[in-house]
């Protein structure tokens, strides 16, 4: 602070600032100082010459420098300051003062140095100061009195210096001063003179020494105080001295205090110090120590030591500057309760409740909670954690990453006393809210998230935190801008970027639908196609894939893996569930909110019936069309049969597709496919939800409505097998019967006729096919007929080994029929005499999934169940071998081990191990396995895609033509120089007519030769 210069200054408040320091001759330019106030500032230091004018003395009524962090006095800070009323120094860092600070000052009225450190005082301070009257000491560090001490205090009549750790004190100590009260209580006296209380005229009236630990009192200690003085001492004296009858002794027990009267200023000035201080109406205050429990500071009070691990058993004690409080600490285990605060003595601590760590300090609460451990008071006991989903660090229930709860089921108070509590335990210091010491309602109960990620909870964890897109219950539901992908949330793309997906998808499905057909007509004629062969090898891809997308849908609730979890978002793209891969309508209508799990059951039975009644459509038009055109009756029939070929086609192959998912969504909305989940921690509170999609109530009428509609749907899960199943019994009944009639049709004719015709006609046939194939073996068939008609031979023989021991062997489908029908589709790679099987693997799809989408992955029956399925059908498929193929079969075969080896290792994730959660390493060792496993059959599925695209490839004309053509161009550049040899060396020819001859066919190595050269 700068100097202040000019005028006169009658009166200078420039208290609670943040006034750091003052510099030397600051008031050397103030006329007449009245009353200066630096109080509550950080004050440091006083500099010399504070009040210092040239040739001028000052005479001031008050400086007050309470509270601050004064540690050190210049020793010529009051030089040139004649005369001051009172001074105050009380609440500061005073250790030591110069023994000429008030050389050539006179104080009047009071000194306050209370509430410092002073551990002793100059003898020659008070010199100077023989008309001081108020000396208060109170609240430091002296240890001992000496005579020499107040020998100058001529004028003293009251000296405060309790509080210290005074252990010594001089005989006629205050001889030379008019003493009336003395206040030396609270320090650690235990003994006293003959004559301590000598004073001038005998004038000592108030004599206050107790709260110290003097035991034996002599019988001339009172001989020199005044008439009627009232001496007041501890109670636990062990000998009273002899008094005088005109003397009052007064034994005060524990927690006595004493008041004073004092002036309204010096009132100010002891509130800070440990007294609690109150008007009268004489312009008097009267201030009293603080009790037992309580200490005072700055802010002009008592205040009670907190409940907890503090007591304090001493009375007028002082916060200093910079510390929280005054209080003692009780011993490490044991805290006062609330109902008994504030502590008075250690007795009020009382042991720590149960959960607590006894061997640590309690702080502001009933001890720290053990590890692991939370608490719903903060002075009552701690509890054991909840074992799964909640953190309890802090002594309070919070949720962890992957965990979800909701407060959104009982009142808004329940939320709000719980987040007021959290803060008040949170608290470390004196600082809590006392109205908010405990938690009385009830906790949510934690949920697991079926996407761990999605379930952040940042922060203090109280309300569940969904990672940025997620939300609603479980934090399972995408919000608004976002769209679901195979149980992940992305944001929405915009028009374009969804049109250009569109785009790409129908273009990507014409290119493939017109590779199909242009196969198909190559091959009408030809026997299997290209195309014929990947289905078969794409029913079994497919089949894995909707098991395996279905399970890692239906189990999304165990620990799998972090490769596993991506693997299963790429089988889901693979599962071909159609109505997963349209972007959700979310994305471009805000306000479309329909669950997708009731679009899929809306879209995939309206896509059945679109596609039945299109179908039937097409069939009512082909046939209008071939009436109106007048067609012939044969070509009609031919035609009408042809489309109604091609339209059952297209719907088997279109409902086979979309069969499990349609199925698994079925069963999804059944009433058996909802669980129930408890809200609050006493499980009262109830909602029934569907497993697939958390965000649907199951209790609306709405659900309850797709509940009944789901099962009337039961009637296709189980109508649309039986319905191919049927179909193929009759087709196969019909074609034996066929046979049948053939059959005894030519045992008639062998029977009738020596030569039977129909017998030489077929092996007339049999030998034309004989040479035929000769023909190719040796070269001489043209264009595509050696590949035709090697794999008909090839067809036969494998067809005559699977049936060798028949006597009767009826045709094939795959070589009768020229063209891919809706019974080759089924029946293609299956041998004959298993037509049915692919009914067997639709009935597999459905029931491997079934008990795990009708009652969940929680019950380990449902998982057995299932596994033992998965075996049976693994050992009837090795032992029954129903394929004809034995790639095909190997396929089926490793599929079918694969679904069997993922439902073991869902079972080994749901064994707990011995920390209560699966092993990492054996976590990471099934992920390393069950990957390989399961794109093992894509990587074997897609290498003979490209190997058959390729021999596709080859095998069109103009590729076989530019081989030819390569070949003969190759041959041509080599045959002149081949015959340029064979003129400069005329002895390889002759070498060559004798092995002619020699073969018995004379010049035929010239005549090829030549040949060629031609």
């Amino acid at each position: 602070m700068l100097g202040i210069n000019g005028g006169f200054l009658f009166h200078l408040d420039v208290a609670c600032n943040k006034l750091k320091s003052l510099s030397p001759l600051t008031f050397s330019g103030v006329a007449t100082p009245y009353r200066i106030v630096f109080r509550d500032n950080e004050i440091v230091e006083i500099p010399p010459r504070l009040m210092y004018q040239k040739n001028k003395e000052l005479v001031m009524f008050s400086l007050v420098f309470t509270n601050n962090r004064i540690e050190r006095v210049a020793p010529d800070a009051f030089e040139g300051l004649k005369y001051i009323h009172t001074l105050y120094f009380a609440s500061n860092r005073i250790a030591s003062l110069p023994e000429n600070l008030f050389i050539n000052t006179t104080i009047r009225g009071l000194l306050d140095l209370s509430s410092n450190m002073l551990t002793g005082l100059p003898e020659g301070l008070f010199k100077s100061l023989g008309r001081l009257r108020y000396l208060y000491l109170h609240n430091n560090m002296l240890s001992s009195l000496s005579k020499n001490m107040f020998g100058r205090l001529h004028s003293l009549r009251q000296l405060l210096i309790s509080d210290n750790p005074i252990m010594q004190m001089d005989d006629r100590l205050f001889s030379e001063t008019q003493l009336v009260n003395l206040y030396i209580y609270n320090t650690q006296l235990k003994t006293i003179g003959d004559r301590p209380f000598v004073t001038r005229n005998n004038t000592m009236t108030l004599v206050s020494l107790y709260a110290n630990d003097i035991e034996v009192i002599s019988d001339s200690v009172w001989q020199d105080v005044a008439p009627n003085c009232k001496i007041f001492v501890d109670n636990t004296i062990r000998r009273a001295p002899h008094a005088r009858s005109d003397v009052e002794i007064v034994l005060a027990g524990s927690g006595f205090v004493q008041s004073i009267n004092v002036s309204s200023q010096t009132g100010e000035a002891l509130s800070t110090s440990g007294f609690s201080c109150v008007g009268l109406p004489n312009s008097q205050w009267e201030c009293t120590p603080c009790r037992q429990g309580n200490y005072g500071g700055p802010w002009m009070s008592c205040r009670a030591c907190p409940p907890g691990g503090f007591f304090q058993n001493r009375t007028g004690q002082v916060a200093r500057k910079g510390a929280a409080m005054n209080c003692l600490s009780c011993n490490n285990g044991t805290y006062v309760t609330p109902e008994n605060h504030p502590g008075r003595n250690i007795g009020d601590c009382v042991v720590c409740p149960s959960g607590t760590e006894k061997c640590r300090h309690a702080g502001f609460r009933a001890c720290p909670c053990l590890s692991n451990y939370y608490r719903r008071d903060r002075f009552r006991e701690c509890f054991p954690c909840p074992l799964e989903g909640i953190n309890c660090s802090g002594e309070y229930q919070h949720l962890l990453p992957g965990f979800w709860w909701t407060w959104d089921w009982g009142s808004i108070d329940n939320y709000q006393s719980y987040k007021r509590y959290v803060k008040n335990i949170l608290t470390e210091n004196n600082s809590y809210d006392r109205s908010t010491l405990k938690f009385q309602g009830t906790l949510p109960k934690v949920h697991s998230c079926p996407r761990k990620e999605s379930c952040q909870n940042i922060g203090d964890g109280i309300n569940a935190i969904c990672q940025s897109g997620y939300g609603n219950f479980l934090c399972s539901q995408c919000m608004a801008g976002f769209y679901s992908w195979f149980d992940r949330c992305f944001e929405c793309p915009r028009w374009w970027v969804f049109f250009l997906e569109i785009l790409a998808t129908v273009i990507v499905i014409i290119v493939v639908v017109l590779i199909v057909a242009w196969d198909l007509q190559r091959h009408r004629r030809r026997g299997r196609s290209v195309v014929s062969v990947l289905f078969s090898k794409f029913k079994i891809l497919l089949g894995f894939y909707q098991i395996m997308g279905e399970i890692f849908d239906a189990l999304h609730d165990l620990p799998w893996p972090r490769p596993l979890t991506k693997i299963g978002s790429f089988i889901r793209v693979l599962e071909m569930n159609v109505m997963q891969l349209i972007v959700s309508p979310r994305c471009y209508f805000p306000n479309f909110t329909y669950p997708t799990i009731y679009i899929e059951f809306i879209g995939g039975l309206t896509f059945c019936i679109l596609v039945i009644m299109l179908a039937l459509i097409v069939y009512r038009l082909k046939q209008c069309y071939l009436r109106l055109k007048e067609t012939p009756s044969d070509v009609y029939s031919d035609r009408l049969a042809e489309t109604k070929s091609k339209c059952y086609l297209v719907v088997t192959v279109l409902l086979f597709i979309t069969y499990p998912g349609l199925s698994s969504a079925i069963l999804t909305l059944l009433p058996t496919g909802c669980d129930d989940f408890y809200l609050d921690e006493n499980n009262k509170i109830r909602v029934h939800r569907l497993r697939s999609d958390y965000s649907i109530d199951c209790d609306t009428i709405q659900h309850v409505t797709y509940n009944h509609a789901a099962e009337v749907s039961l009637c296709y899960v189980i109508g649309f097998p039986s319905v191919l199943l049927v179909m193929l019994w009759m087709n196969n009944r019909r074609r034996r019967k066929k046979a049948n009639d053939s059959s005894s049709s030519l045992v008639i004719s062998n029977s009738s006729d020596q030569t039977p015709v129909g017998a030489a006609d077929q092996q007339t046939d049999h030998d034309n096919q004989r040479h035929h194939v000769d023909d190719v073996r040796h070269g001489t068939c043209r264009n595509n007929d050696c590949a035709v008609v090697a794999s008909q031979n090839d067809s036969h023989e494998t067809t005559d080994a699977a049936h060798s021991n028949q006597p009767l062997s009826l045709p094939s489908i795959s070589s009768s029929v020229r063209s891919i029908t809706w019974e080759t589709f089924l029946c293609e790679n299956y041998k004959e005499q298993f037509w049915y099987w692919e009914i067997v693997e639709l009935t597999r799809k459905i029931l491997q999934v079934l008990f795990v989408l009708l009652f969940g992955a929680e019950d380990h029956f449902t998982l057995f169940a299932t596994i033992v399925l998965s075996v049976s059908f693994l050992v009837v498929h090795a032992y029954v071998k129903p394929m004809k193929d034995v790639a095909e079969h190997r396929l089926q075969m490793c599929s079918l081990a694969s679904i069997f080896l993922n439902l073991l290792a869902a079972s080994l994730l749901l064994l707990p191990s011995e920390g209560g959660s699966p092993s990492e390493g054996r976590k990471e060792v099934l992920a390393v396995f069950l990957v390989l496993l399961n794109l093992t059959i894509v990587a074997f599925v897609a290498g003979s895609a490209i190997w058959s695209f390729a021999t596709l490839v080859f095998k069109t004309a103009c590729c076989q033509r530019a081989v030819r053509f390569i070949g003969h161009v190759c041959r041509q550049l080599r045959l002149p120089r081949r015959y340029w040899v064979l003129r400069r060396h005329p002895s390889h020819h002759n070498i060559g007519e004798r092995h002619a001859l020699l073969s018995g066919r004379p010049g035929s190595n010239h005549e090829s030769v030549r040949n060629r050269i031609v």
